[in-house]
């Protein structure tokens, strides 16, 4: 997913397992969108998946133990696509094998919390996951053109 190898860009953001630490990721991706000139919608729907991750990760992985890290490291492999990969060391869980939810007919369906992979693969355009020896490897792509946020915009 994060291309041939030829990656125009590598940023990276640490963390540690706080949720304060989610402060840090929209003044982050704000300077990269700005630097890689990316559209308001894009740059919404990587602060969303981002920090559904990220959260995910704390509240779940790491059991609200502020004493682990969490890597995401930015790259372009493209010009209109966009890559973070997520690396924690948190038991391992990968949100791309659970099965679909089923679809929501109404807000009142909307339950709180339990949401976060329906969203990822809602505002994401492409997602990997990997078991590492350390832990956890997530990789959500966004297509400038293609993403979803883009597609509904188009349409009104």
């Amino acid at each position: 997913m994060t291309g041939n190898g030829n990656d125009t860009t590598g940023e990276r953001l640490n963390l540690r397992s706080r949720m304060f630490e989610l402060t840090h990721l929209h003044p982050w991706i704000e300077r990269l969108a700005l630097r890689h000139r990316i559209p308001a919608n894009t740059q919404f729907a990587m602060n969303l998946c981002l920090e559904e991750a990220i959260s995910n990760i704390i509240r779940h992985g790491y059991s609200g133990d502020p004493d682990h890290s969490i890597v995401i490291c930015f790259t372009s492999p493209r010009e209109d696509y966009f890559v973070f990969v997520v690396e924690d060391e948190a038991p391992p869980f990968n949100p791309v094998e659970l099965p679909e939810l089923p679809p929501l007919n109404s807000l009142e369906e909307l339950a709180i919390g339990g949401q976060g992979v329906r969203l990822l693969r809602r505002f994401a355009d492409a997602l990997e996951y990997q078991e590492t020896p350390a832990g956890n490897r997530l990789s959500i792509g966004f297509t400038v053109t293609g993403s979803a946020v883009a597609k509904k915009s188009e349409r009104g």
